[in-house]
């Protein structure tokens, strides 16, 4: 059973069930490049005042709840979702996985990109790493960029130039980038870099790493204030549906009566 939060629907996967429909996809060789959101609140906030995004979450081929706040707000639906799937998790397994695809690395500032390829390569035997590009590129340059990844033949894009702009370049691009799948991952080629940690596991167990970032990176308060309208209005959903629920059980039952009283 899926669940829509805030227009966003959300289905109930697994991490592993998500590891599975990626190496389904990865298989696939029809040209198109699939796209794999990574969502969490913050996402699911701006494709309320972007209607490209939302249209754009609306046909991704895959969605997973990177955000603690997309659980609970499903079981304020009445809906539990299994787990949170992480998209600097499913990195590290795509990049283990054997034998390996290709991977294009597109984003972060200039040099980080070949630093994370750098790392995974002594990291990770056998990873096969065809490209990488800087994620601070022109408008008038994205042609430039687009042919340079379909010359490198990969299998998997990891797409971090933050959201949505990640997610809007590989669906506009979806038809020639030549890739199986491309997945937009914010951050992770920081943390693949070294530029950037990852929160400790206790804090990652807690679902508090927008919070760690908060801490490391004070600029990001304003851009977090978002979090605090998901919630409210997660809430106030929550509130009118079981509003409307109470509303139609009563007419149900006040129907229910009228039709007694007119048999008796």
């Amino acid at each position: 059973m899926s669940v829509r939060i805030l227009g966003v629907e959300f289905y109930p996967i697994t991490f592993q069930g998500a590891l599975n429909a990626l190496d389904w996809m990865i298989t696939r060789d029809d040209n198109c490049t699939r796209l794999v959101v990574t969502a969490n609140p913050i996402m699911v906030m701006a494709a309320q005042r972007d209607q490209a995004f939302m249209e754009i979450l609306e046909n991704a081929h895959l969605i997973v709840p990177d955000g603690v706040g997309i659980l609970w707000a499903a079981r304020k639906q009445g809906v539990e979702l299994p787990e949170r799937v992480t998209g600097v998790d499913l990195a590290y397994a795509l990049l283990r996985k054997q034998p390996s695809p290709r991977f294009f690395l597109l984003g972060g500032k200039p040099g980080v990109a070949e630093q994370a390829a750098e790392n995974v390569t002594h990291s990770i035997p056998g990873v096969s790493i065809c490209g990488t590009y800087h994620g601070y590129f022109r408008p008038e340059e994205e042609e430039k960029v687009v042919e340079q990844i379909a010359a490198a033949r990969p299998d998997v894009i990891f797409c971090a130039m933050g959201s949505p702009k990640q997610e809007k370049f590989i669906w506009k691009y979806r038809n020639r980038l030549g890739a199986k799948v491309g997945i937009g991952l914010g951050g992770v080629l920081d943390i693949l870099s070294g530029t950037k940690k990852r929160a400790p596991e206790p804090i990652q167990q807690a679902g508090l790493e927008w919070l760690w970032r908060m801490l490391l990176e004070p600029k990001r308060i304003v851009r977090n204030l978002a979090l605090l309208e998901f919630a409210l209005r997660v809430q106030l959903q929550s509130w009118f549906d079981r509003t409307s629920n109470k509303g139609e059980s009563h007419d149900a039952q006040a129907r229910e009566q009228r039709e007694s009283d007119t048999i008796y």
